[in-house]
């Protein structure tokens, strides 16, 4: 994949390069963006292009600031506070995980919060924007681009998360999720299957996530452990993270997808492919003083589940028609589409 990445990154710079000595071909080039654009928005080009240009779009978007952040970083040196640091790097990276997004219009994504008897969520607003879990079904690569896509930063600035300590040393690329503050898990083999951790190693990560959480900071977890190669049944969930999760009582949310691995199944390098992704944020209410974490896991799994398998029916029923809201601005709650009705 390193290797794909950094020949798509050549290329993309040598033909930016040869554009921008091209007399009079700004406004050609804007509006060639511009059809372009429509073109993928309606889903009017062939597939293979589709895949083409979310390589060369991630390539372009997403590379350059991971090689800015090494520069960034440094500032730390100068005295600036380690966590400032991140949150800047945080904020670069925010923005070119959106940009990538946004670039790709033919995935379309439309987000409701499942609202409890009180009404709430109801939007992001009725989220707390610190100290939060949130715990997600992890299906696809593109799960990453969803959660900072649809995530405000008054919450996202706060979240870090826990990812497999092997994908820092992808060249570039890996160096970001130090620098941006999320926190390795250390398995004992990279084979599939295998959520066995070095203790040791683990246990002095388990320090900094710890001291992150006392200072008011999130975490975003995907409790499967790894990449869900069959999405339409959730794997057991690893109850590591529900043991902190109790120490520290956090308020539990979850964020279920479905269509994600339409758009960027999991064997492939890249993604790209026309999906209608669907997602639903809830919250999920625990008993810290009579719950145990196990059985807290097993019954999250279970909601999880569910709130999976009613977009399943749903979008069946639908005949999978293609969502019309836009895949920027999100959509009415279900509490307010209901309302309406």
């Amino acid at each position: 994949m390193s290797a794909t990445v950094s020949r798509l990154s050549s290329g993309v710079t040598a033909q930016l390069s040869q554009v921008s000595r091209t007399p009079g071909c700004g406004t050609a080039l804007a509006l060639t963006l511009g059809a372009g654009y429509l073109l993928l928005r309606y889903r009017l080009v062939p597939l293979w292009m589709m895949r083409k240009w979310f390589a060369l779009s991630a390539t372009a978007m997403v590379i350059p600031p991971c090689a800015m952040l090494y520069l960034t970083d440094s500032l730390r040196f100068l005295g600036i506070p380690r966590r400032w640091v991140q949150s800047l790097c945080l904020l670069i990276m925010t923005g070119a995980f959106r940009a990538v997004w946004w670039l790709n219009p033919q995935i379309r994504v439309t987000v409701t919060f499942d609202a409890n008897a009180g009404g709430k969520p109801a939007s992001w607003a009725d989220m707390e924007t610190r100290g939060i879990a949130m715990l997600m079904n992890h299906t696809s690569f593109w799960d990453a681009f969803e959660m900072i896509g649809v995530t405000p930063l008054s919450h996202l600035r706060h979240m870090r998360t826990l990812m497999k300590a092997s994908l820092r040393r992808i060249p570039i690329f890996g160096g970001m999720f130090d620098r941006v503050g999320h926190f390795p898990v250390y398995f004992k083999s990279d084979g599939d299957g295998n959520f066995q951790v070095d203790k040791e190693k683990q246990a002095v990560v388990m320090k900094h996530v710890n001291w992150h959480l006392r200072q008011g900071g999130s975490i975003v977890v995907f409790p499967e452990g790894a990449v869900n190669k069959h999405p339409e049944t959730l794997q057991t969930f690893r109850y590591g993270t529900f043991a902190t999760i109790f120490e520290h009582r956090m308020p539990v949310y979850y964020m279920v997808s479905i269509g994600n691995e339409k758009t960027w199944p999991p064997q492939e390098a890249f993604g790209g492919m026309p999906a209608d992704i669907r997602i639903r944020i809830g919250a999920f209410p625990i008993d810290f003083d009579k719950e145990d974490s196990k059985d807290v896991a097993k019954r999250l799994q279970q909601r999880m589940q569910q709130v999976r398998d009613e977009m399943a029916a749903e979008m069946a029923v639908e005949g999978s028609a293609p969502v019309r809201q836009s895949h920027i601005k999100l959509p009415a709650t279900r509490t307010a589409a209901a309302a309406a009705a």
